[in-house]
């Protein structure tokens, strides 16, 4: 099943793949919002601007996402503020501001039609519990010392009961797809040239050429506007891969209230939307690290039951997942590479990406044109944090080694393919190799090499979304091979299948 975002767009993007060799000011792999706001940024001052995009406009987290644009953080400002001062909680907030303020006006200049409206953002707490209430008190200050104007309250009338909440005016929801869709069609009519179809195989950071399968680009600077840097990138030893699910289902009631609600008790978030006139209810939530669960099948059941429990909804009509990347100090990497100046990454934004990617294509603009940005103190790509970052830090390399020990070496033995039965998966060791295998309902078979290309973990099998996922750094792979997102710029090599 697709996302909601997805549906009820009459006239999606439909641009080329790259064919030829071509030349420009700034190369950008991805065409999600943070490649799309940068391109946007840049031809304002004058630049030429070439977009590559490994499949289409928006299809990957932007196409995944909550549609929710809020100041501060999900996580919260007061688990941010154990590491960081009231400065920068303050930063966190003005430039996340900044970011929807952006989005909005680009919404009326362009006449984007994407739902963008201000709502409030709601933290609520459904139960009795001391500790819980404490941790909602301290984020109430945390907001309001990062200039919110944030309101507590103990009554609300909605589905739940409601024993503490914490309410801030003037965030926004918007359809982010519709919103990318938009943005690239006006884009592209002003000069920037949008390639979909045209997958990233090798970075020359040397001499800023990014090379497809059939062309390259040459350019004088190049950004990663991936989600997480593509290729090897010691950023990637500091952050978890994770995933997260939403469903939605058709109201049979009236409409829920406009707004974000952030229910803390077993964290989910849930939202309302109009599509063709029907109100629909979605619940955002069931997030682990990529590759490490047992049936992400489970974590789509498990939201439709909580919605059920809550809501009168007929049948869930929509489904969907998105990646994440945490980063080990709360912030977000943005700005240069080490490995050049003229190379620039955008990632670490947790489960608030839509925001933060803005952010970062406003940040990485005013860096390539050589203007000033307040936020840069903050956000610098290059900081070097060790005590904020040492938990997380051990954390993801631990599993990272976990990984390249166990199932390197645990992969049971397979005798011969037809073992896999039809609608099966399996990773096993057969002939001495590590393999991915499918098997379709229809009987078909797809055999992989099961190490990722990255750097050399053992993919998982992905039941819910039929797809191989790297449990390392969160390469994920369709069941050809092709790389789906992640660092990886290589498929998983295919073997034969007699």
């Amino acid at each position: 099943m697709k996302s909601i975002w997805q549906a009820g767009i009459d006239n999606p993007c439909n641009f080329p793949a790259l064919a030829d060799d071509i030349e420009t000011d700034v190369v950008i792999v991805g065409a999600g919002i943070t490649g799309l706001t940068t391109a946007q940024q840049l031809i304002e001052s004058g630049k030429r601007v070439v977009i590559l995009e490994a499949h289409c406009v928006g299809s990957g987290c932007t196409g995944g996402s909550t549609g929710n644009l809020y100041s501060p953080v999900s996580a919260g400002l007061a688990q941010t503020g154990v590491k960081w001062d009231d400065d920068t909680l303050r930063a966190i907030v003005q430039a996340r501001a900044g970011a929807i303020n952006l989005i909005e006006e680009t919404v009326r200049r362009f006449n984007i039609d994407c739902q963008f409206k201000r709502v409030p953002l709601y933290r609520l707490l459904t139960e009795n519990d001391q500790k819980s209430a404490d941790a909602l008190e301290a984020e109430h200050e945390a907001m309001v010392q990062a200039g919110l104007n944030a309101k507590s309250f103990t009554d609300m009338a909605l589905p739940f009961s409601i024993t503490h909440g914490v309410s801030v005016d003037h965030q926004a929801q918007f359809n982010a797809f519709h919103y990318v869709q938009g943005l690239a069609k006006v884009i592209s009519q002003h000069g920037v040239n949008i390639y979909e179809h045209s997958p990233v195989r090798d970075i020359d950071y040397k001499h800023c050429i990014v090379r497809t399968d059939s062309a390259q680009v040459k350019a004088t600077d190049i950004v990663l506007a991936t989600h997480t840097p593509k290729g090897v990138n010691m950023l990637q030893t500091g952050m978890i891969a994770s995933r997260e699910y939403g469903v939605s289902a058709k109201l049979n009631t009236e409409s829920f209230p406009d707004g974000i609600f952030f229910m803390l008790d077993s964290f989910h978030s849930v939202r309302s939307y109009c599509l063709n006139g029907e109100n629909y209810i979605m619940a955002i939530g069931e997030k682990h690290q990529t590759g490490e669960d047992q049936s992400e099948r489970e974590r789509y059941q498990a939201l439709r039951s909580y919605l059920s429990a809550h809501f009168d909804v007929g049948e869930f009509e929509y489904e969907w997942s998105a990646q994440q990347y945490s980063s080990g100090d709360g912030l977000p990497y943005i700005g240069r590479t080490f490995a050049s100046d003229h190379v620039y990454v955008a990632t670490g934004f947790a489960a608030d990406g839509l925001t933060w990617g803005t952010v970062s294509g406003m940040m990485i603009a005013d860096l390539i044109e050589g203007r000033d940005n307040a936020w840069y103190r903050c956000f610098d790509s290059q900081r070097f944090t060790p005590v904020n970052s040492a938990g997380h830090w051990l954390k993801e390399n631990m599993s990272v080694a976990k990984h390249l020990i166990k199932d390197h070496l645990g992969t049971k033995k397979l005798k011969e393919l037809d073992e896999i039965a039809p609608g099966q998966a399996k990773v096993a060791t057969l002939h001495g190799e590590k393999l991915a295998v499918y098997r379709n309902e229809a009987g078909n078979l797809s055999v992989l090499s099961a190490v990722c290309p990255h750097l050399k973990c053992v993919v998982h099998w992905n039941d819910a979304e039929t797809t191989w996922d790297c449990p390392c750094h969160g390469s994920r792979f369709d069941i050809q091979g092709e790389v789906i997102e992640g660092p990886s710029l290589h498929p998983l090599e295919h073997r034969h299948s007699d």
